[in-house]
């Protein structure tokens, strides 16, 4: 097998056969690493059989072969690997092709995220006091002045403006007082599934306005035809409280596989 760089427009088609091959929808937080990663098309006798995703810190994070090639997806996989200098693998648990030739390599492995991709009725009841109001460019300077917590929805004063041009963001009150924001985002804009992102004001964390801030983001994209997802760190038992009151509920995880070329890195380091 070749391994030769790329572009997306490339490999466009067999990244929509991988999308649809999973049995749940990608995960925004890798999504967003697209832009900023070298793509790779996978060749077998002059045939384009897959492709490969690495971010800039040598972390794949997409690894799609097609089916009559699943078998040497091991040998493959392993070539991937070294030629790529890939240290790390981000893996949802539902990418049953990357998650088998991981564990068949026995990597050693971390759990970083929680998926959630399902909901039931939720743990409380949805308050009618809350407002829903739809932020515009007025609300950029605003959103800026909030506590620097905030910037786990954005990074930048740019993909703020970007998120209200092109995407959906809310502010949230409750009797006239702000108490927090939340966004929708496409995932990928050619498919209907959208992440729903929260911010609670410090002042009013601890009084389930976050919950209530989902239950309205939820509303919003299952009116507008979109399918709900959201996700969070491991180590966020805060957010993830607060989105399970909400009935989302958890059955996958996002995983951090660690390969033989990372301890050989970190040995060299040391």
């Amino acid at each position: 097998m070749k391994i030769i760089e790329t572009t997306i427009d490339k490999i466009k088609n067999y990244r929509t056969d991988y999308l649809r091959s999973l049995s749940q929808f990608q995960e925004l937080f890798l999504e967003l690493m697209i832009n900023n990663s070298d793509f790779y098309a996978l060749q077998f006798d002059n045939k384009l059989i897959g492709y490969a995703i690495r971010n800039r810190e040598g972390v794949l994070i997409e690894y799609y072969i097609k089916n009559e090639y699943m078998p040497c997806s091991k040998e493959y996989f392993k070539q991937i690997i070294n030629e790529l200098s890939i240290t790390d693998i981000y893996c949802k648990s539902f990418d049953a092709l990357l998650l088998n030739d991981c564990l068949a390599s026995s990597f050693s492995y971390s759990i970083i995220g929680v998926l959630y991709r399902d909901f039931i009725d939720a743990l409380i009841m949805k308050d009618p006091e809350i407002k829903m109001q739809k932020s515009d460019m007025k609300s950029i300077k605003f959103l800026l002045e909030q506590d620097d917590s905030i910037k786990e929805l954005f990074e930048t004063e740019e993909q703020l403006k970007d998120f209200i041009m092109y995407e959906n963001v809310f502010e949230f009150y409750k009797n006239d007082h702000f108490v927090g924001c939340g966004m929708v985002l496409r995932t990928n804009t050619d498919w209907d599934y959208c992440d729903l992102g929260v911010w609670v004001h410090p002042s009013k964390r601890g009084m389930n306005f976050g919950s209530q801030i989902i239950l309205n983001l939820r509303a919003f994209a299952i009116g507008n035809n979109m399918k709900p997802t959201c996700g969070c760190a491991i180590d966020n038992i805060a957010s993830q409280k607060t989105i399970e009151k909400s009935g989302f509920v958890s059955k996958y995880k996002l995983i951090n596989f660690k390969t033989n070329l990372y301890f050989k890195k970190a040995i060299n380091e040391f």
